[in-house]
Parts: C-alpha cells; sequence; structure tokens
C-alpha cells in the first residue's frame, strides 16, 4: 500500500476516534475516594490569666485553656468527609484529634479521663441522602457527633473568638453517640430532628453511682450507695466504665435554621430533652411511707425509703437556645444568644449547691400537698426529696466581629450566666470552692436551713457565688491563607470575691491574654 494511503487511513481513524470521544462518551466519573475531602489543623497557644495557677496546675476559672502560663498544644486534627448527596446518596464524617486540652471535650469535663474515653475520636458517623419530593433533601448521620445546642464550637479556629466561652462550656453538651436526621426544605429553611444516647453527653463516668452532673461542665458524681435501683455503678466487668446513657430512654432533640431576610437576618432554635437517671426522686408521700417503715430499707437501725425507677416526666434536663444572626453588611457580623435550662426531679441531687440525699437539712416537707409544713420531727420537716423542685439556669450573650481588611478582624463576646434561681454555680472558676456563699439573698435562706444545727448541720454542697460575666475582644491576624493568629483579651467577673490573684487573695475578677496559632490544611 503506498504511504499517501496508509497516512489517509491513519488520519480517517484518528477522525472518527476524536469525533466519538467528544459525541458519545461521557468522561469518565470520579471514583469514591476522589470525593472524600481531606483537612486538618495544628493549634498552639500561650495562656496568661492573673491568677495563682501555673504551671502543671489545672487552672478551673478558664475553659479548654486550663494551662495557665505556659505553652500548650491546643489541639491537633485530621478530618475526613465524604458528603453524602442526590449524586451519590452515602457519606461519612471521620474527626481523628488529640491534644493538651482535648480531654475536656468528653463528660465530666474537669477530669483527665486517660484510657477511659474515646476523647481521640471527636466525631465518627456515617451519612445517607434521601430523595424528599418538594425539597432539597434528606440526611440522616448515625455515629459520633458534635451536639447541635449553642453557637459555638469546639474548634477554635471556627469560632470568632480563640477561647469558648462560660456559656458554651457550662450549660450544654459537646458531643453526643446518637442519630442525626437533616431535611432541607429550601435554600432558606432547614429542619433536623435529634435522637442521643444521653442528654448529657458521650463520655466516662467513673465509679460515681450517678449519671448527673452540676452542670455540663462539672463533674458532680455522688458517692455509691447500697439502694438496690442504683444500677448504673461502675464495678469489675458488669457496667461499661465509658458510660453513654445509663439507661434505655433516648434524649431528643430538634433544630430549625431559617433564613429570615436572606443574607442579612437568620434565626436558629434548638432544644435538647432527656433523663440519664436510673432512679426517680421521691414524692413526699413516698418519702414518709419509708421513713415509717412501709416500702423502706433497714440501713444502720434507721429506716430508709426504696427508690423508685425514674420517670420520664419528672426526672429530665431539658435545653432551650435561640440564636438571632444579624449580617448588615459582607464585613459585619451581630449574634443575639439566648439559652434556657431547667433540670426536675433526680436530675437535680447531683447538681453543686444542694444536698444529694438524706432526711436533714434542704426543703419543707409537705406530704399531703396541702401547703403546711409537717410537724413529724426535724428530720422530715426539712429534706430534699421533694420530686416537683426545679432548678433552671438563664444565659445571654452577644457576639460581634467586623472585617477591616481581608487579613485583619476583630471580634468581641459578652456573656452573662443567670445562675440565681439553680441553688449553685455554673461557673467553672472554683476559687472559693467548697465554701458557702453569705452574699447571695436569693440563696440565704436556703444556707440557714442547710447549717443549723437542728436540721443536722450538714451544710452546703461545694459551690461559689456564681453569676459570673465575661467579655472578651479577639483581634484576628490571617497571616496566610493557611496560617491564623488570634489573641483573647478577656475579663471575667461576678458577684463578692470568688477570683483570686497571683498572690492567692480574693478579688472581684480576673484578666487574661491567650495568642492561639492555628495552622490549616
Amino acid at each position: 500500500m503506498k504511504i499517501h494511503k496508509i497516512l489517509f487511513l491513519l488520519v480517517a481513524f484518528s477522525s472518527v476516534g476524536i469525533f466519538a470521544q467528544g459525541q458519545g462518551s461521557a468522561p469518565a466519573e470520579k471514583k469514591w475516594y476522589d470525593k472524600v475531602n481531606m483537612s486538618g489543623y495544628v493549634d498552639v497557644y500561650y495562656n496568661w490569666t492573673s491568677n495563682n495557677k501555673q504551671g502543671a496546675q489545672q487552672d478551673t476559672a478558664g475553659t479548654f485553656h486550663q494551662y495557665n502560663k505556659q505553652f500548650a498544644v491546643n489541639a491537633v486534627k485530621l478530618s475526613a468527609e465524604k458528603v453524602a448527596t442526590a449524586e451519590s446518596p452515602w457519606g461519612f464524617r471521620l474527626d481523628m484529634q488529640n491534644g493538651q486540652n482535648n480531654m475536656y471535650q468528653e463528660r465530666p469535663y474537669q477530669t483527665a479521663n486517660s484510657l477511659h474515653n474515646m476523647q481521640l475520636l471527636q466525631q465518627a458517623y456515617v451519612s445517607m441522602f434521601f430523595n424528599v419530593k418538594g425539597t432539597k433533601g434528606l440526611i440522616v448521620d448515625i455515629g459520633k457527633m458534635a451536639t447541635h445546642i449553642g453557637n459555638e464550637v469546639l474548634d477554635s479556629k471556627d469560632n470568632i473568638n480563640y477561647t469558648i466561652g462560660y456559656i458554651f462550656y457550662n450549660t450544654i453538651p459537646f458531643i453526643h453517640t446518637g442519630a442525626r436526621a437533616t431535611l432541607t426544605v429550601n435554600d432558606r429553611l432547614s429542619m433536623a430532628l435529634l435522637l442521643y444516647n444521653s442528654a448529657q453527653g458521650t463520655g466516662y463516668t467513673g465509679n460515681g453511682c450517678q449519671f448527673g452532673t452540676a452542670g455540663a461542665g462539672q463533674a458532680g458524681l455522688s458517692g455509691c450507695t447500697t439502694n438496690p435501683l442504683n444500677q448504673n455503678q461502675v464495678f469489675g466487668t458488669g457496667y461499661h466504665s465509658y458510660a453513654d446513657g445509663p439507661n434505655a430512654l433516648k434524649a431528643g432533640g430538634t433544630s430549625v435554621k431559617f433564613d429570615a431576610i436572606p443574607s442579612k437576618f437568620k434565626v436558629v432554635w434548638n432544644t435538647l430533652y432527656g433523663n440519664d437517671n436510673q432512679q426517680s426522686r421521691l414524692s413526699d408521700a413516698q418519702f414518709y411511707l419509708g421513713q415509717q417503715g412501709i416500702n423502706g430499707l433497714v440501713q444502720g437501725g434507721q429506716q430508709t425509703p426504696i427508690a423508685q425507677p425514674s420517670r420520664n416526666r419528672i426526672d429530665y434536663w431539658f435545653i432551650n437556645h435561640m440564636s438571632l444572626i444579624f449580617t448588615p453588611t459582607k464585613k459585619s457580623f451581630i449574634l443575639l444568644d439566648y439559652t434556657f435550662g431547667q433540670r426536675s426531679g433526680y436530675a437535680n441531687d447531683n447538681s453543686y449547691g444542694y444536698l444529694s440525699s438524706g432526711t436533714s437539712g434542704g426543703i419543707p416537707f409537705d406530704s399531703n400537698r396541702n401547703g403546711i409544713v409537717e410537724t413529724n420531727g426535724a428530720d422530715l420537716r426539712y429534706r430534699t426529696e421533694r420530686q416537683d423542685i426545679i432548678r433552671i439556669y438563664k444565659t445571654y450573650g452577644i457576639w460581634a466581629k467586623y472585617e477591616f481588611t481581608d487579613q485583619f478582624a476583630l471580634a468581641a463576646r459578652y456573656e452573662h450566666i443567670d445562675d440565681s434561681k439553680y441553688g449553685g454555680s455554673l461557673s467553672v472558676n472554683q476559687a472559693t470552692f467548697a465554701q458557702t456563699p453569705r452574699d447571695r439573698i436569693d440563696l440565704m435562706a436556703a444556707d440557714g436551713n442547710y447549717t443549723s444545727t437542728r436540721f443536722g448541720g450538714l451544710g452546703r454542697a461545694a459551690s461559689n457565688y456564681g453569676m459570673i460575666q465575661t467579655f472578651t475582644l479577639t483581634p484576628t491576624y490571617k497571616f496566610t491563607e493557611n496560617l491564623l493568629i488570634k489573641l483573647d483579651i478577656r475579663r471575667d467577673w461576678g458577684p463578692g470575691r470568688q477570683f483570686i490573684d497571683q498572690a492567692g487573695r480574693a478579688v472581684a475578677g480576673q484578666n487574661g491574654l491567650i495568642l492561639g496559632i492555628v495552622a490549616m490544611f
């Protein structure tokens, strides 16, 4: 065959191939691993707070930044995520994290749980996408995940301040294990239903009998008793030391996000309701019968009521949280935050500021609910077993940020915790820990009952003043696209002299400077 015919055939076949590729064949679809997004960061800081804690001493007057006057590795994180979509309806999220402050993410938050928790595995869940007619789809996540409550998050780089505030640290849980169903109705409205193992969050309970805590930020574990219904004791191999939900009940939550004015005004409303107790707080009548030897145990020659199984409508923790988010311009941001928390029944028994058990001290005894305190002896007149007692706390917060340039921004945060009707303090500060506050008018009557020798002289449980306020100013500088520098200039204060200075003297507040540097990739 002549050379010009060979060239003609080669050109013809090539043209056909190119034409077929351009008209008939589609580009190869990405493999699943090509859709996995990898990210991470390294977060370090230096903290200086004006109290006498330093070096290896744990500084509980802050939140996560508990290494005072020290350089510290806040957190190191590596994340892998495949988002579930209509085109690829499965996914997952995996967050591996470690660091000096990582131990405070799981309950109880003031304890380094070491071998007993899953703090290195911050999040791990699988995702499924479902087409729902008339919406943009439903995504179901199942596994371990960050809580939906609160406007701050655990990762410092994602908050407008570097440190998390007292509100987030004290009044809500951090991490849950459970299921989340999020329906995106349209570009402006999304709704979620959540089912968690517990309201108080994932973590290690230790050898305490009670799963309840004083607040999200306090351990509050009581000692074990011989009560036959204390089934959540951690003894030997019969119980998980890593406890996430001591009973079969599940905590339920909701979340609604609505862009009332697109790109200008957004409303976020979250709730959480759960009962993390094995036994119920006794009614007055049940307590009285137990004291008379009816439905009671004999312990040390004294009649003690038998505990009753927990009841969801009595022994619960309820959280209602709302944020109003304003974005007046592309450079400005304002957020108003409100949290309401309510504990009822046995959920109160481990709250600092109130006695957890016993027949002396506490609440007037009125078995028939006629409003008249009964006179069946000193031990029956004042006690703590009223099942209808409710403790509440409220928090108020303002966050604001303005971006002056692409590299520089200034953020501010103000917080106020109202725990005046909670009985103890929700502040993590423990400067006057184990001392009964004497300046709190709202608690003075109860103090008299608790400490009176007539009623046993048991005294108030460990507590401090509470009613804490904070103000934080945070200049933020973007050194490069991958390196963020934040400086928190922070002031914490409250009633009385519940803080301490560097000489250990009682003062009304404390100041702090925390420099955080985060490298992101």
